[in-house]
């Protein structure tokens, strides 16, 4: 029996897109355990919930931490105790020490890499930093997975003994489908031709919450509702910028939500102006619900939405670009319904399903 240690950063991280996969590796017949850092309630759900053994390591986020160092040293007795055959890892601090610590221990390592810190249009400081390390670190790498093609590129031109591209962690689609609800409109008050809008993420910079606040605000337009579902570290923030603005009544913060499928649902279209992803999992369950979208045209988003075929793609921060997008979606529903059927179809091939096969091919050619 292969006995596998998956290593990430977070708990999670795990928790939120990890979970089907180590199901699917478990019915392969391989025994499979996490190490990662506890951030939460997820720790313990991994355990109560999914019957995981998990075990508990100092990582941070920030690779400048000297927790870390720590966290290396009891991974290394983990892995060497534990006789683990395969380390799977996952997250730039996850990723290298669990790849450092398989090269330690003698044991196969698989990397996924679910964006590249380093990407076109990155600042020169991440490619200073980040690509030198991953370059070195897929030395040690006997299978590097990718989720882009702009990752899969960069990646052929490292080291690893092997570079794949699958399609992401993949989306539940006997989950995400598309149905009517009017939940939104039912619980804010608001009428059939208001224009609702839906983006998804956690509330940190690079999702670029403030320029697309600031492009509702130039519109002027009271029709359009924009609801933003997740929490972080910018949430005092984007409440304040929201007042300054003047849309108190129509930008709506929902906070943390476990109902987005029928968030989606509930939606005309979403919206997404990230300034970096990998492969967005949010955006695939908006396709999956059949709905257009507005998106930043960066890596990863233009892998999943063909430009004016499932929806509109924008310079990140464009943000004419973004109300002239909103604009015409607003005035057009037969366009958002051919946008969104045009999703619904492509979106089939990242089914879970499909993916969890792509993984099983690359498990067996190890």
């Amino acid at each position: 029996m292969r006995r596998v240690l998956i290593v990430c950063t977070t708990d999670s991280m795990i928790w939120n897109f990890l979970i089907p996969h180590i199901q699917s590796m478990e019915r392969q017949g391989m025994s499979v355990e996490c190490a990662c850092s506890r951030t939460g309630v997820y720790f313990d759900e991994l355990i109560s919930e999914y019957g995981l053994t998990a075990y508990e390591l100092p990582f941070q986020r920030s690779p400048y931490s000297l927790r870390n160092i720590t966290a290396y040293r009891r991974l290394v007795s983990l892995v060497r105790a534990r006789r683990y055959d395969t380390i799977f890892c996952h997250e730039p601090v996850g990723g290298a020490m669990g790849r450092l610590a398989g090269r330690k221990a003698g044991c196969k390592v698989i990397y996924m890499a679910h964006g590249f810190h380093f990407y076109r249009g990155a600042p020169k400081r991440n490619w200073l930093i980040y690509y030198p390390v991953e370059a070195y670190l897929s030395r040690f790498t006997d299978l590097l997975i990718t989720i882009n093609r702009e990752d899969y590129r960069a990646a052929q031109k490292m080291h690893a003994s092997k570079v794949a591209l699958v399609n992401g962690v993949g989306v539940h689609a006997g989950r995400f489908h598309a149905y009517e609800t009017d939940c939104l409109r039912m619980q804010f008050g608001l009428k059939k031709d208001d224009f609702i809008l839906l983006t998804v993420g956690e509330l940190i910079p690079r999702k670029n919450h403030k320029l697309l606040i600031r492009a509702i605000s130039g519109m002027e337009d009271p029709k359009i509702h924009l609801f933003i579902a997740g929490e972080g570290r910018l949430e005092g923030e984007l409440k304040k910028l929201t007042g300054k603005e003047h849309l108190d009544a129509n930008v709506h913060m929902l906070g943390f939500c476990r109902n987005i499928t029928d968030l989606c649902n509930a939606c005309d279209a979403f919206i997404f102006p990230s300034l970096q992803e990998g492969l967005s999992v949010a955006l695939m369950e908006a396709m999956a619900c059949k709905k257009p979208v507005i998106a930043s045209q960066i890596r990863g988003n233009v892998d999943l939405i063909d430009h004016k075929k499932g929806g509109f793609l924008v310079k990140a921060k464009d943000q004419k670009g973004y109300q002239r997008a909103i604009q015409i979606l607003k005035e057009n529903r037969k366009l958002r319904g051919r946008f969104g059927n045009y999703n619904a179809e492509k979106i089939k091939k990242y089914d879970i399903r499909r993916v969890e096969r792509q993984f099983r091919k690359l498990y067996l050619n190890m």
